[in-house]
């Protein structure tokens, strides 16, 4: 119950805050020109306005969408501070989640409104293969990673005789190979559909 009530009073904030900022304007009969001569107005030259009305509210958009995520950011401070002083899990849980949230929200934000903007009909392609090596790269380093870390467990194992360093040492060392074998076959799989 809490959770919606909450949910109900950002998304009414975010409403009154979108309203209030940018304004609105309607009309009823958007293709109509108003004047001497009321003639149609071809499709092309309407959505060119309309491109044109996005294009001029977009920097409008993007301070906006920052200070709603700002003031989310300083929500979540006040309530970690809150359930720090009061010890309550619930709250603290909660805001923790906002507080690693909404930095990663907006980072992958303004990522995609780069690659939106930037890449052009041909560059899809490209971007594709480049992300899909991009990841068969971080497959395989993780991978090294894995078996280098199963390594030390397995020294560990020595050293100290604890049958739990072993039993993540092996886990590694299969985590490993499954990975670096997906990583090899997946693309080839991918490719060929």
């Amino acid at each position: 119950m809490k959770k919606m009530i909450h949910t109900l009073l950002f998304s009414s904030l975010f409403v009154f805050f979108l309203f209030n900022t940018f304004g609105s304007s309607a009309s009823a009969l958007p293709f109509i020109k108003e004047g001497p001569s009321s003639n149609k107005k071809e499709f092309g030259s309407y959505m060119e306005g309309v491109t044109q009305d996005v294009n001029n509210l977009a920097p409008n958009v993007s301070t906006g969408i920052s200070i709603l995520f700002a003031i989310m950011f300083l929500i979540g401070v006040i309530k970690m501070s809150y359930s720090l002083v009061t010890k309550t899990g619930m709250i603290l849980k909660g805001s923790t989640g906002v507080l690693i949230g909404v930095p990663i929200f907006v980072i992958c934000l303004r990522l995609l409104s780069i690659i939106a903007f930037t890449t052009t009909g041909p560059g899809v392609t490209l971007l594709a293969s480049d992300l899909m090596l991009l990841l068969i790269e971080i497959g395989f380093f993780a991978a090294i990673g894995m078996v280098l870390i199963g390594l030390l467990m397995k020294l560990f194992h020595k050293f100290l005789d604890h049958p739990e360093y072993a039993r993540w040492s092996k886990r590694l060392f299969i985590g490993a190979g499954s990975l670096s074998l997906l990583t090899a076959i997946m693309p080839v799989v991918l490719r060929s559909i």
